[in-house]
């Protein structure tokens, strides 16, 4: 009799315990977890990040996390099974600087982070012996790179292998000199890489342009305002599409020239301050004093007004065009302001943005446009950006400041992260603004204004740095080179 209640009992326990476990098991299998603080069941959410490099240890409010997986279609982990509230999350790799965010988790919701980037510590480099290197200049296959020097009142121009780190070219210029860093001039190589512009002021001569055009095949050098005939000249463009032609501007008149035969110079058109060239088919120009925009054929044969009026009545000096496309255009004035004309998804802009900008560059995809001033860098998006974090059209944000000036900065190559250099260092920003943005020093150097330039193609940061008594070209591997279903491609 014992015997048969001690069994009713153990069965009543055991059906008990599972009428009192299996919701809790079936609610937990569907992503729900009990939490404590309000003594209920919640819908539990998730984070997910993305990361390189791909090696790293996650922990979530100070504890290490066992249960992140690596999801092998978009190499991306997920943590699932969080109950609601607020977390912080932070990455590290052996070697790296950590990564870290706050986050907020919401109930069948994944908070997103496809961008985390972690820098080196240190980065292995390679050096090239270029000896008193100013500036440089990748060619358009990136195999090559020009660099000048100034020295004594005469200027030198080299050509190297980037790989055989040999020279190719050595052209030097007695009596000449760059043109000044605020004149936005810069040595410019053909499209086929056959020949560079250089732009050159003498050096007993200041304050007026000259254009240098070196034959890389046959080193014979050309003083293109001696061919042409025309004391003033700025803005050499190289035609994207037939060899030896070429753009300008000389007295607010716009030409086009083959530098082969100088009978063929045409004028495209009267009254311009600037130009850009588009798709490898147009030019677009600005023209005063209304400051209308027009789009020509490369020939200048076929003309189209594009504007019919500037922003706020602005009659300033436009000084540069920056094309992306026939719906987006950006301009800076006489007096470094910037101006955006967007033909965007929602609405048209077409005002002014920001005041003392030193430069712009449009992403990619031409959704977001960067620029900077002397202290600050700024993000304008021209079209609505749905992954997390979601921007809408017409946002501006302040991605960040410095005391000191900021130099070099250009897009890294997801179009989420900013590199530019201050002072001696080169550094790396996100544009991921939820909670803080996580800003890395990538290398620093021994000169206060190093020249650098990032290479998305080759996935390389080239710089000028001193070593020793000589200032030579440098460059790092950035990111991590990238890994398929593990193995590195």
């Amino acid at each position: 009799m014992e015997s048969k209640w001690k069994r009713s009992a153990f069965f009543w326990i055991l059906a008990f315990s599972f009428f009192l476990t299996a919701p809790v098991v079936i609610l937990r299998a569907r992503g729900y977890r009990f939490d404590l603080s309000r003594g209920v069941f919640v819908y539990s959410g998730t984070i997910t990040f993305k990361t390189n490099p791909q090696d790293i240890e996650a922990s979530i409010n100070g504890e290490i996390n066992d249960s992140k997986k690596l999801d092998r279609i978009n190499s991306s982990y997920n943590i699932t099974g969080l109950v609601p509230g607020d977390y912080e999350i932070k990455i590290s790799a052996d070697g790296f600087q950590p990564w870290s965010k706050k986050t907020d988790v919401h109930s069948g919701v994944s908070s997103e982070f496809w961008n985390t980037l972690l820098v080196r510590n240190s980065y292995e480099r390679a050096a090239y012996e270029t000896g008193g290197i100013e500036k440089f200049f990748l060619s358009p296959e990136n195999d090559s790179v020009a660099y000048a020097k100034n020295s004594d009142g005469n200027l030198s121009v080299k050509i190297m292998d980037l790989e055989e780190k040999t020279l190719s070219n050595i052209f030097d210029f007695s009596g000449w000199q760059l043109l000044r860093e605020d004149e936005k001039e810069n040595i410019e190589w053909s499209p086929e890489a056959d020949y560079l512009s250089i732009p050159v002021e003498k050096t007993q001569e200041p304050l007026t342009h000259y254009y240098l055009i070196a034959d890389l095949e046959t080193e014979e050098i050309t003083n293109l305002n001696e061919l042409l005939g025309f004391r003033d000249m700025r803005s050499v463009r190289w035609d994207p599409q037939e060899k030896d032609y070429l753009f300008f501007l000389s007295e607010k008149k716009l030409y086009r020239a083959n530098i082969k035969n100088v009978s063929e110079t045409a004028l495209i058109a009267e009254d311009v301050t600037s130009f850009d060239l588009a798709a490898k088919k147009y030019i677009y120009f600005i023209k005063e004093p209304a400051n209308l925009v027009f789009q020509s054929s490369l020939d200048g044969q076929s003309i189209i007004q594009t504007t019919d009026s500037f922003p706020d009545g602005s009659n300033q000096k436009i000084f540069r065009t920056i094309y992306y496309d026939e719906d987006r255009i950006a301009f800076i004035g006489e007096n470094k302001d910037l101006f955006v004309y967007n033909r965007g998804e929602h609405e048209d802009y077409f005002k002014k943005i920001g005041n003392g900008v030193l430069g712009t560059h449009f992403s990619d995809d031409g959704k977001k446009m960067l620029f900077w001033t002397d202290n600050e860098i700024f993000v304008y998006f021209l079209r609505d950006w749905k992954v997390q974090p979601i921007r809408e059209e017409n946002e501006l944000q302040t991605i960040t400041r410095y005391s000191e000036p900021i130099r070099n900065v250009q897009w890294f190559w997801d179009y989420e992260h900013v590199v530019f250099s201050t002072g001696r260092f080169i550094k790396i920003i996100e544009l991921d603004g939820r909670d803080k943005r996580n800003c890395m020093d990538i290398a620093s150097t021994n000169i206060e204004k190093p020249f650098m330039i990032y290479n998305s193609f080759l996935e390389k940061m080239y710089f000028t740095d001193a070593s020793g008594d000589s200032t030579d070209l440098h460059s790092i591997t950035f990111p991590e080179p990238a890994t398929l279903f593990g193995f590195q491609i």
